[in-house]
């Protein structure tokens, strides 16, 4: 994993100086999907003159000198279950210099339970989510201040592969099973493969794939299933399209957005009207080549504009509109 560029030791911010730039630490995991993502914008970030860099969470710190250091930024952008606790409670960061980004709707619950009160929201600097089912998830909970809602980007030269001439194997690309607090299943991979089989097709999983490998294994397959009973986003899906894989999803997350944008196909929320109708599709394709080609072609063509090029302003402007 790439590492955003260290922070250059110039003099302390001025707001009333409008050639300083803004300051900006993300507080959050260092790996997996949420390492690449605030690597890539904290990257994107320093394109634009900012000072930006990512202190990995799972790291512990002294707590004197992490407070210090934190008085050089504008703002510290986490997650509201995973950062807000040692930010708050061990480092003494004030609500007012926090930025929220949920990527998951148990990221809500947990801050919300923490919090005991949907206003208190509304002290945090500013709040954001990914996609636009996690926005309207947080006002059905209570919570009345309405998040901006900061589009997921990939690195799509990285993720970037040739197309594949015919389908052959179908692949799934994230945990298989992760049961949610009362044991309701969200991710359903048992979907993905039994919609593969019922087509006569192999089918690969991701398994303990390390991150860095992660691009590499969409070489492997000619589609992706994302059979999600919930997702704050689910990331498997922008990199699928951008390797140029047949892609197909619930209408959980971003994912509702993507197949609109035409990154790939919406499929039923029901299992077995996912599985009967992404089995249907799959052995459309499988049988007609050309016709696969030419969606997969289409699906990475799409997928050039979810290059964080093309939405890092999302980001920019929730930090830029902070209270």
């Amino acid at each position: 994993m790439r590492k955003s560029a260290e922070p250059h030791a110039e003099p302390a911010y001025d707001r009333t100086t409008s050639q300083s730039p803004v300051r900006v630490v993300f507080y959050s995991a260092s790996s997996w999907a949420l390492g690449a993502i605030h690597y890539s914008v904290c990257d994107h970030f320093t394109k634009l003159g900012w000072i930006a860099e990512l202190k990995p969470w799972e790291q512990g710190y002294n707590i004197s000198e992490f407070r210090s250091e934190m008085e050089k930024y504008d703002y510290i952008v986490t997650l509201p279950s995973g950062g807000t606790r040692p930010l708050l409670n061990s480092y003494g960061i004030p609500r007012e210099k926090i930025i929220l980004v949920a990527h998951d709707e148990e990221d809500i619950i947990r801050l919300l339970r923490q919090e005991g009160t949907p206003a208190a929201f509304e002290r945090y600097a500013g709040y954001g989510v990914v996609s636009d089912t996690l926005a309207c998830s947080s006002l059905a909970l209570g919570i009345t201040r309405v998040p901006d809602v900061v589009r997921l980007g990939i690195e799509f030269e990285h993720y970037r592969r040739e197309n594949a001439p015919t389908l052959t194997n179908v692949g799934y690309a994230a945990t298989m099973s992760r049961p949610n607090e009362y044991g309701v299943e969200r991710k359903r991979g048992f979907l993905a493969k039994e919609a593969a089989e019922l087509a006569g097709l192999n089918f690969s999983e991701v398994s303990n794939l390390p991150f860095e490998k992660v691009a590499d294994f969409y070489a492997t397959v000619g589609a992706v299933l994302m059979p999600s009973l919930q997702e704050g986003a689910g990331l498997p899906s922008l990199e699928a399209a951008a390797a140029g894989r047949l892609v197909i999803g619930t209408p959980v997350g971003h994912f509702p957005r993507l197949a609109y944008e035409g990154l790939g196909i919406l499929a039923p929320l029901g299992a077995n009207a996912f599985r009967r109708f992404s089995a249907e599709k799959l052995r459309f394709y499988k049988d007609n080549p050309s016709a696969y080609v030419d969606r997969c072609r289409s699906i990475q063509e799409s997928a050039k504009m979810r290059d964080w090029s093309h939405v890092i302003d999302d980001w920019r402007d929730l930090i830029l509109n902070a209270n």
